[in-house]
Order: structure tokens, then C-alpha cells, then sequence
């Protein structure tokens, strides 16, 4: 019987323990990535002759801003920060980061993609490690549509208690529905003959909220190679009704949304927001 898919997300922080780990996997996956008869690619790495003073994330932050004003004529204060991630800039997925200056030949810029919001619309923007060089992607997410599964998952609560934060479940037909009840009955019970599978699809995973989270919106950005992104990477933002808004607190609350079909490769992560 098939198993109900799970997908992995990714954090918005490392440590520096993980920058470790992370440069070395990116070391290993380069000898994976270019046969022997391609040039081993350049790793541009923020020195300290050009290291800005100041936390990396804010200086990106702050990139973006000021990105963003000046393409839209607004202030900066204005954009609504909604996402920081790790990200690697290559000459084959360069995303929207300009090449490095003085770099010939295959490429790895370490980084970050920073999704902002202005009026309902996002937008991206691509930096580098130091937060020195970026840019600003020039185009913009789509709206997936999305809505609570409250009359199709009933919770329980003891195994909501004992989140998982890696892991997004994702279903796609009656055989998952039985599959994750067969397996996952700790974690929550799915009703049957409910879903309408060839148009959407349930998604559940765990935010710290606090409880009744439902699903606000959903978008995804471009994939391709010019994004640095293979799948199509989907992002839920869940929130605590502004009725229960004085009950929200960081506690793990976990969630489940009916979410329309896109691509068959596509990513889901879970954004706790406060209303």
C-alpha cells in the first residue's frame, strides 16, 4: 500500500556548527555535481576586507528594503518580512544574484533567499553570505488557493504534543488516507471519501502558534534552474482566528489544509504568522 508522502523543511537559522556541516556537504556534493572532465567550481566566500559590520541576516534584510524602495517608490519600512532562507548560488542556478566579480567558470555563492511582501504581492531577493552583494528577483509568487481541514482531520492532541517540525505529510489519494491512518492514528485520524483528489490535495505538519491554527493563504515561487530551485517550493501561512488572537502562544499546534494541485514535485512548508 502506498505511503502517504513526507517532506523535509528547512529552518531559518543555522549554527555555526551547521555552516560546517553545510560547506562540507557542499564541497562533497560538488565532486558529485561536475564530472572529472569539468573545472572544479569556486566557492566566493565573503573575506574580511569586505565584510559589513552587523548581523548577516539584518544586513540582507536591510538589502531588500532598500531594493524594494526604490523599484516600487515606497519606504522602506513599508515591505512585511515573511521568509529567510539558506540558499547556493551557482553558474548553473544562479537565481537572481549577480555573478561574483573576478570569477570565471563554474561557481558556488553560499547565501540567502529573503521573501518580502508589499500590497498582497511577494518578492524575492537573492544575497550573498555577508550580505554585501544581492538583488531583486524580477519576478514575483503565485497564490495557491487553500483552506482549513477542519471537518476532514480530527487531531489528537497527545500526539500534537510530540511534534515533528521536519516533516509535512502530504497526501495524495484514498490509498494515503489508509495508509497514514494505519500508521499515524497517534498523530491524527483522516475521514475517507471526503477529498477530492483530482484537484487538490491535504498537506499537515506543526507550527508553533499556539491552537486553532487555520490557514491564512498559499504561494509558491518559480522553480527552474534560473531560480536555484528544482521543485516548486509551496508556502502556507497558518494563523490563530483574530477572535482567539489573546490565546496564541509558542506552542506546538499542528495543522492541516486542503490545498489546490500544482506540480507533482512540488514542496510544502508550513510560515506561523500572528494576526
Amino acid at each position: 500500500m502506498a505511503q502517504p508522502k513526507k517532506s523535509s523543511r528547512p529552518t531559518s537559522r543555522l549554527s555555526a556548527v551547521a555552516f560546517a556541516v553545510l560547506f562540507a556537504l557542499l564541497g562533497a556534493a560538488c565532486e558529485d555535481f561536475y564530472s572529472d572532465s569539468l573545472p572544479t567550481p569556486q566557492i566566493a566566500l565573503p573575506t574580511p576586507a569586505n565584510l559589513q559590520e552587523g548581523d548577516p541576516e539584518d544586513l540582507v534584510e536591510a538589502g531588500a528594503r532598500t531594493a524594494m524602495a526604490a523599484a516600487l517608490g515606497i519606504s522602506a519600512d513599508a515591505p512585511r518580512k515573511i521568509l529567510l532562507q539558506h540558499a547556493t548560488w551557482t553558474d548553473r542556478a544562479p537565481g537572481c544574484y549577480p555573478p561574483p566579480p573576478g570569477v570565471s567558470g563554474p561557481y558556488l555563492v553560499p547565501g540567502y533567499r529573503l521573501l518580502m511582501q508589499y500590497e498582497g504581492v511577494f518578492y524575492e531577493y537573492d544575497a550573498d553570505l555577508g550580505g554585501e552583494t544581492g538583488a531583486l528577483c524580477d519576478f514575483t509568487t503565485q497564490w495557491v488557493s487553500v483552506e482549513p481541514a477542519l471537518d476532514i482531520v480530527t487531531v489528537n492532541l497527545e500526539g500534537s504534543a510530540r511534534p515533528d517540525f521536519f516533516t509535512v505529510y502530504i497526501l495524495r489519494s484514498e490509498e494515503d488516507v489508509a495508509a497514514f491512518n494505519s500508521t499515524n492514528s497517534e498523530i491524527a485520524t483522516i475521514a475517507a471519501g471526503v477529498v477530492d483528489w483530482t484537484v487538490e490535495l491535504l498537506v499537515g505538519g506543526w507550527v508553533n502558534t499556539g491552537p486553532y491554527t487555520e490557514a491564512v493563504r498559499a504561494y509558491h515561487l518559480p522553480a527552474g534552474p534560473q531560480a536555484g530551485i528544482d521543485a516548486a517550493p509551496i508556502f502556507i501561512e497558518v494563523a490563530v482566528p483574530e477572535n482567539l488572537a489573546d490565546t496564541a502562544n509558542d506552542i506546538p499546534s499542528q495543522t492541516w489544509v486542503l490545498i489546490d494541485i500544482t506540480k507533482p514535485d512540488s514542496t510544502y512548508q508550513f510560515i506561523g504568522m500572528r494576526q
